[in-house]
């Protein structure tokens, strides 16, 4: 017997997180009809399954923080995940603070790993901006380390 659009999404979902549009193309290309995807969608939303505001969010939260990454890497994996633009910006403007500390935390702790590399002042900003941070933040990390080291 074949399993349901629901059914199989839900199952999906509960081992893999995907967005919305992300979770309609993948029953698609499982060969279901519209009718059951529109249901299906309807169902998902309905029950909280699906719901892209909440994935922004985790992550943002799992990419920055935990993992390391890049803000501006981080929002171009959300917008090739199909959050919308707008949403995705209205995310980050209200964990702005928090974004800024974590990115600054990586940024202290590639600084320090380079340190310990030897690494020179001037190369070692050259690697943090090819991972993607920017000038400001690192200048900022740079000039705080400076005043808590005198």
């Amino acid at each position: 017997m074949a399993q349901s659009a629901v059914d199989y999404a839900i199952w999906y979902l509960s081992r893999y997180p995907k967005t919305e549009e992300e979770t309609r193309i993948l029953l698609y290309k499982k060969w279901y009809n519209t009718e059951d995807i529109m249901h299906c969608m309807e169902v998902l939303k309905k029950n909280d399954f699906v719901n892209d505001e909440k994935f922004a969010d985790s992550f943002l939260y799992s990419e920055v923080s935990k993992k390391g990454r890049p803000l501006f890497i981080v929002k171009q994996k959300l917008l090739q995940r199909w959050i919308d633009k707008w949403l995705l910006m209205k995310k980050i403007a209200e964990n702005q603070e928090d974004l800024t500390e974590w990115m600054r935390k990586n940024i202290r702790k590639e600084l320090d790993s380079y340190k310990n590399k030897w690494v020179d002042g001037f190369d070692s900003i050259q690697k943090l901006m090819r991972r993607w941070y920017q000038l400001a933040d690192i200048k900022a990390v740079i000039k705080a380390w400076e005043k808590s080291d005198s």
